[in-house]
């Protein structure tokens, strides 16, 4: 009894934990932070830095000495006569060999080709980690454009929502006049009409709400969309209070050294001025430090042993130290047209710079005129929106004393629902605008 009873609490609670989940209404900001957590692209440019980070560790380490063990053991039959005349044993002789050796070599001059590589990772690093963060720009500004799509059609179906309301007012009062014999009876069908239209309407923007956060869930790739909702208030947008339309070039010259496809492309220039002191290291001798300590057993299946097994691992016991110089002298002219390619990446990731340049300007100019534009039509919208209400009013009262049909009544409602749609369209319009002018001048 006490087990069933623990068990129904268990689910109890579960399920509760389940519907508040459910019941939690996501901000924009909460958007942007699970896409990015989510994001597969995002999580690739991680992976890229961890990749680059393995790289330049790889670099680091390649001043350190190179160390291997060697162990062999062979065998040699049907060779009469192999002993030499001093009484050395070679392998030509019946018997078998077992050796081993300790081998290790370490650069100490290489035409400063170590050096150059690990600066060449740790600009390839600073690239990467800056792929990252425009991964992330990228995505919150997609996510943003979403979330606010959605509350545009929550705007419009809420428009909608209004309309039926009325229309269903006036097919009331349309029906009430028919009665009293004040009006024909086409004004109630054509008040009905008006209303059929209406709700048809409000069922097209409410599909296209429920379409538009089908579409956000999917942006953040979020795995269960049952229950998804998010905060319906252009608070929950997360704009400064002091979100001003700053001039297209204040914002350039206050954005262009920290945005990262800039900070990305300079990186790229300084990997590949580093990967061209890489290849001009060919031209340079390499000299190693090279050295190796190793002793052999042998045993003659003829003869036996040529000594105890530890008698023979001291008396064979060799030490080597030396110093290995390599200079270039002709290598099919690969070191001169490997400098050459170099070179040109460089003036490629220049170029690519300046275009990484001229894209951010162009990008900060669209942005602030289309929010300038959004702005605008925006007011003009709100003036519209108001001066069809009153038109509406005019014609209700016009309704109402007899002096217009109900024909121009609907009318001139449709003009201010048309007026509303605008008016909401250009809100929204103008604050996602106003939201990715934001993005470009803020961190």
């Amino acid at each position: 009894m006490k087990y069933k009873m623990i068990t129904s609490v268990a689910i109890l609670l579960a399920a509760l934990s389940a519907a508040r989940a459910q019941e939690h209404a996501y901000t924009l900001d909460e958007c942007i932070d699970y896409a990015i957590s989510h994001n597969i692209n995002v999580q690739e440019r991680a992976l890229a830095i961890s990749q680059q980070e393995i790289a330049l560790n790889t670099s680091k380490n390649a001043w350190l000495p190179d160390l291997n063990l060697d162990m062999s053991q062979m065998f040699g039959f049907n060779n009469p006569g192999a002993a030499s005349g001093n009484g050395s044993v070679s392998l030509a002789e019946d018997g078998s060999a077992t050796t081993g050796s300790v081998r290790a070599s370490m650069p100490l001059f290489d035409g400063f080709r170590i050096k150059n590589q690990i600066q060449a990772d740790k600009f390839s690093l600073i690239s990467a980690t800056a792929n990252l963060e425009a991964a992330k720009k990228d995505i919150s500004i997609q996510v943003a454009a979403y979330y606010l799509q959605c509350l545009y059609y929550k705007g419009m179906a809420d428009v909608s929502r209004k309309q039926v309301e009325t229309s269903r007012e006036m097919v009331r009062r349309a029906a009430i006049l028919v009665e009293d014999g004040k009006r024909p009876r086409s004004e109630q069908a054509d008040a009905e009409a008006q209303l059929a239209l209406d709700e048809h309407t409000l069922t097209n923007d409410e599909g296209q709400y429920t379409l538009s956060l089908l579409t956000l869930a999917h942006a953040l790739n979020m795995p269960d969309i049952e229950g998804f909702r998010i905060v319906e208030d252009e608070q929950a947008l997360g704009l400064s209070s002091d979100a001003t339309l700053q001039m297209p070039q204040t914002i350039y010259e206050s954005t262009v050294d920290s945005w990262p496809t800039i900070m990305s492309a300079q990186a790229g220039i300084r990997q590949s001025e580093s990967l061209l002191k890489v290849r001009k290291a060919d031209y340079y001798p390499q000299l190693n430090l090279t050295g190796s300590i190793g002793t052999a057993y042998y045993n003659l299946f003829h003869q036996g042993g040529l000594g105890s097994f530890g008698h023979q691992l001291h008396s064979n016991l060799g030490e080597i130290i030396g110093l290995s110089l390599s200079y270039p002298i002709f290598n099919r002219f690969q070191t001169r047209n490997s400098v050459k390619h170099a070179s040109n990446e460089i003036l490629q990731q220049r170029l690519a710079f300046e275009d990484a340049k001229l894209k951010l300007r162009e990008d900060i100019q669209n942005a602030y005129y289309n929010a300038t534009v959004a702005q605008k039509r925006r007011q003009s919208s709100v003036k519209a929106c108001e001066a069809s209400r009153i038109s509406v009013e005019y014609e209700e009262i016009r309704y109402e004393e007899g002096r217009a049909s109900i024909f121009d009544l609907l009318q001139a409602r449709q003009k201010f629902h048309k007026a509303q749609q605008d008016a909401v369209q250009a809100k929204y319009e103008s604050l996602i605008r106003l939201k990715i002018l934001e993005f470009y001048y803020t961190r």
